[in-house]
């Protein structure tokens, strides 16, 4: 008769541990190997989850259930890494192919296994590099990572990635803040057809400690009141939730945009698409993304929108963004004392850490509004869209809240 704890192990155990990846050919690295998700994983989830919130392997099996077909539609993918001795998940990477230049690869590996998680991270890079950019065929791969997780950082770069951004204060591990560091592969192919862009961390500045706007730009003393619903103003300014019904909105105001250059092209979004949008939204309680409606203070009438996307509500980190409809706007001031609405709201009320932003290379005057916010030249992305010439990059910024703060106190002073 089997004892209690032998009957455990067992049940922990796969069925087959004699070879468990006899039947794959590649993706096989010297102690893991990768492999599509599977009903069985959901009682690892804490191995493959990259999240510090624990659930169930059965709310995890219907999480595996649900959105791996909706990834599938998405372009997205995740891949389990697995011991290769055991069959054990022991890890797992997300794959983004949605973008139509550049694969995206996150690696997680389960926080049981300590120090050894880093060189499974690394492991599973090994293997993953060369088969997007070879079999794939990707013009770029691109890694965000712990810029102090050794093992992945010495992995990307025998590999020939170069690191291309590095954002302040992106990752909380074991206590502390880290930078986030992104690499690139450049597929060799396309570096032979339009040359070597070099690498694109030596377009990152030094921080700025004094933006050329003060922050923030609100007059606490403003005799016009808030519109309904606003949660922050400006003396001309206020930011208030997005409304289902801004959606025919703000669908009949882009129609009009006359300028196909402006930050990417123009396109007819469906009020149906941009009110679903907002409902969903919403609806997540903690949100990873908050979007503003842009209003005049006096008549609260809509001109614009602003917002935090992927916010990391451990790192407290998250990006920013901003939009005025009508170009008549533009040029005004409007969109940099949103945005600056905007970080008082996010360091002062969210207690963010760290607010970023992209802007396409041949954005200049996006670049210089960003610049004159406050936020440091943190690294390029190379060949990260289309444009009218061919592949184009992106330029990103970040900004600390200690130094909106220095600059903050400064105004007032």
């Amino acid at each position: 008769m089997t004892n209690q704890s032998d009957s455990d192990e067992t049940d922990d155990l796969p069925v087959d541990t004699t070879r468990p990846f006899a039947s794959q050919s590649y993706l096989i690295g010297e102690t893991i190997y990768l492999r599509g998700a599977e009903l069985g994983d959901a009682k690892w989830a804490t191995a493959w989850r990259p999240s510090p919130f624990p659930i169930s392997a059965e709310e995890a099996e219907e999480q595996l259930k649900k959105k791996v077909p909706e990834d599938d539609e998405r372009r997205q993918a995740l891949l389990i890494a697995c011991r290769r001795d055991d069959g054990r998940p022991v890890g797992s990477t997300r794959i983004d192919d949605s973008n139509p230049t550049f694969t995206s690869i996150s690696l997680h590996a389960d926080p049981a296994l300590g120090g050894t998680g880093a060189r499974i991270q690394a492991e599973m890079l090994g293997q993953l590099v060369p088969w997007v950019a070879g079999e794939r065929n990707r013009p770029v791969v691109v890694l965000a990572t712990d810029a102090d997780l050794e093992p992945v950082v010495a992995r990307a770069e025998a590999l020939g990635m170069r690191p291309a951004v590095r954002l302040r204060e992106g990752v909380w591990r074991d206590g502390r803040r880290h930078d986030t560091i992104f690499y690139e592969y450049l597929n060799p192919t396309w570096v032979a057809r339009l040359g070597d862009p070099g690498a694109g961390i030596t377009e990152a500045g030094e921080p700025v400690t004094t933006p050329k706007s003060s922050a923030p730009r609100r007059d606490p003393e403003a005799i016009l009141p808030l519109p309904p619903n606003a949660l922050i103003g400006s003396q001309r300014l206020a930011l208030r939730p997005m409304q289902v019904d801004d959606a025919g909105t703000i669908a009949t105001l882009i129609r009009s945009e006359p300028d196909a250059s402006f930050g990417h092209s123009r396109f007819p979004y469906s009020a149906i698409m941009l009110a679903n949008w907002f409902a969903e939204m919403a609806e997540t309680d903690p949100a990873k993304g908050i979007e503003f409606a842009v209003v005049l203070r006096e008549s609260g009438e809509l001109i614009g929108e602003t917002g935090l996307y992927d916010i990391d509500w451990i790192a407290r980190t998250a990006e920013s963004g901003y939009w005025l409809y009508r170009a008549a706007d533009r040029g005004m001031g409007y969109g940099t004392e949103a945005n600056l609405l905007l970080l008082e709201y996010g360091f002062e009320r969210l207690g963010l850490n760290m607010i970023w932003a992209w802007v396409k290379a041949r954005n200049p005057r996006s670049q210089a509004a960003i610049r004159k916010q406050g936020y440091r030249d943190a690294g390029r992305f190379t060949w990260s869209g289309y444009g009218p010439d061919g592949f184009e990059n992106a330029l990103m910024f970040d900004l600390l809240a200690a130094e909106w703060r220095a600059a903050r106190d400064a105004g007032r002073g």
